[in-house]
């Protein structure tokens, strides 16, 4: 479901609980690409001045504006901008996720079906037109990149002789580990003809180049917030990685010699040509003059709405993780370790007589290979589930932790949401003899998660929020078995 009008499903169900789901359509509806780009962009008819985070650019001085980007805000941002700059929009390419594409936006923007985790035929044929447009970029153009989450699936376009189905299975391989996003990425830019700067090559005559970009990588090996060059495999800016770095990533996790021979190939035959790199980050393209990059939502924002919430509804919040580029701090490990880091977090806070109840959610509405957001567990989840004759081992070992919520009633279904800012992790303390005793713990980030199954045997629906709150339920238990 794209749009303002999604819904969370309300069960009559515990009071933690309902709370949990408050919290959720408070966060989604604070970044929400709307509201976020009106916070920066902004139109003065009488001046005719676009200004974009207090830059102008007087529009006079332009013949053009091409709009290019993608990813799963990009339909809803897109839109935004139509509704601030209409028909100073000369033409456009935007490829959003999947039926967000039935609905235009303008007839000046074209809408390709994309598809994410793994790229489509649609994407490709987007990405294309894109490249096209770029390149007809001329000193009185300006060049306006609408980049968020799910964009590096959503904007792929293979180099060399990689075919489409040689990238899908990349990208299927990449997922089967526990790569960061930035070990992912590094990859997807060495494959690619939009990626790790090369978009911004692409319009290198353009009179302006502005990127608007929520952000769904708050943290990762670099270390950096919001990292530009991890975002949507930084189409629009400069990077540090190579070739040789992507070949680092598949031997290290014991994947070359599985990757398609043509991104081997391709990878291999680029290790050491410059001029075949990623756009370096010292690049005039870059300059202050040339291009602007706006961060226009993020994490830290999500995070944000959800302690707002948590306050509104009584609870003392924590926020863990917030405004830190400390990779010690964001969900960063695989989802195993990561749970261990969560409850490492929130145990010296725990005093007798405390339930707990846990919820994990993607902001862009789909968890991995699922149509969750995500799920909700508190301490009777498991009694809960062997009471249904559910065994919740085996659903952690068949990698099917959004089948198992979905038959407790515990899920969080949003559909699409329109916008992407990353993962929210929610904790929600209460004690039975305290009414009064209210203690929430929000973090923010994305976890990974490793899948191992026996081969030829395929996950089930899931993906990382479901699966470390299924985690998180068998600790739950635990810790309710020791209470008692």
């Amino acid at each position: 479901m794209d749009g303002k009008d999604f819904k969370i499903k309300h069960l009559q169900e515990k009071p933690a609980i309902a709370e949990v789901r408050n919290i959720v359509t408070h966060v989604v509806e604070m970044v929400l690409p709307e509201q976020a780009l009106r916070r920066y962009v902004s139109f003065n008819q009488k001046t005719n001045q676009l200004i974009v985070a207090k830059k102008k650019y007087n529009l006079s001085g332009f013949e053009r504006i091409i709009v290019v980007g993608g990813g799963k805000a990009a339909k809803r941002t897109g839109a935004e901008l139509v509704q601030i700059l209409g028909y100073k929009i000369t033409a456009g390419v935007l490829n959003v996720y999947r039926d967000q594409a039935e609905e235009p936006i303008s007839e000046r923007i074209k809408l390709f079906a994309a598809d994410h985790p793994t790229p489509n035929e649609e994407g490709l044929k987007g990405a294309r037109q894109m490249i096209e447009l770029l390149k007809n970029a001329d000193a009185k153009t300006i060049v306006i990149a609408l980049i968020s989450g799910g964009g590096s699936s959503l904007m792929a376009i293979p180099a060399g002789e990689i075919s489409i189905g040689d990238y899908q299975d990349i990208s299927r391989l990449l997922m089967t580990v526990p790569a960061t996003i930035d070990e992912i990425n590094a990859v997807r830019k060495h494959i690619d003809l939009l990626k790790g700067g090369r978009m911004r090559r692409c319009a290198s005559k353009a009179g302006a180049f502005i990127s608007l970009v929520l952000s769904d990588v708050p943290v990762t090996k670099t270390g950096i917030v919001d990292d530009p060059s991890v975002i949507s495999s930084g189409p629009t800016v400069g990077d540090d990685s190579t070739f040789e770095t992507a070949k680092q990533v598949l031997t290290g996790y014991n994947i070359w010699d599985k990757a398609p021979v043509t991104v081997r190939k391709y990878i291999q035959d680029n290790i050491g040509i410059k001029e075949n790199e990623t756009l370096p980050k010292n690049s005039p393209l870059l300059s202050a003059v040339k291009s602007q990059y706006v961060i226009i939502a993020n994490n830290d924002q999500a995070m944000e709405a959800a302690g707002e919430k948590a306050m509104e509804l009584g609870y003392k919040v924590n926020l863990i993780g917030w405004k830190t580029g400390n990779t010690v701090d964001k969900i960063k490990a695989e989802v195993t370790r990561e749970i261990e880091n969560i409850f490492e977090a929130i145990n010296p806070y725990l005093m007798d007589k405390d339930r707990i109840t846990f919820a994990s959610f993607s902001t862009d509405g789909i968890d991995g290979h699922s149509d969750l957001a995500g799920a909700i567990a508190d301490m009777d989840t498991i009694g809960e589930a062997h009471n249904h004759g559910l065994d919740e081992k085996s659903f952690t070992a068949a990698y099917d932790s959004a089948t198992f919520f979905k038959k407790l009633g515990l899920e969080i279904e949003t559909g699409p949401t329109g916008t992407n800012v990353a993962d929210i992790s929610v904790v929600l303390i209460n004690n039975t003899d305290n009414p009064q005793r209210k203690v929430a713990f929000i973090f923010g980030g994305e976890a990974t998660v490793s899948i191992a199954l026996p081969d030829g045997k395929k996950p089930g629906n899931g993906g990382r929020n479901t699966h470390l709150v299924l985690l998180a339920a068998e600790k739950l238990n635990q810790l309710s078995a020791r209470s008692q």
